[in-house]
């Protein structure tokens, strides 16, 4: 069971919660009881094994987020 990153589209809370894939749509804000949307926090991992970037030199540019590593 992933743990999964939503904000409310209400007042806007952001949370995290332990919830199975199929059941997402069930999800709602702990506060207000609103519906979310889900989100995404954190670094993209786009090097893989045969990549010749460095992580310390890397960059992702396959979304919008334009995370370094």
């Amino acid at each position: 069971m992933p743990l999964i990153n939503f904000q409310c589209k209400e007042c806007a809370l952001k949370f995290s919660e332990l919830v199975y894939s199929r059941n997402k749509a069930s999800v709602r804000c702990p506060e207000c009881g609103g519906e979310v949307k889900q989100i995404y926090e954190g670094k993209c991992n786009s090097l893989s094994p045969f990549s010749t970037d460095s992580p310390e030199s890397a960059r992702c540019d396959g979304c919008s987020m334009g995370c370094e590593f």
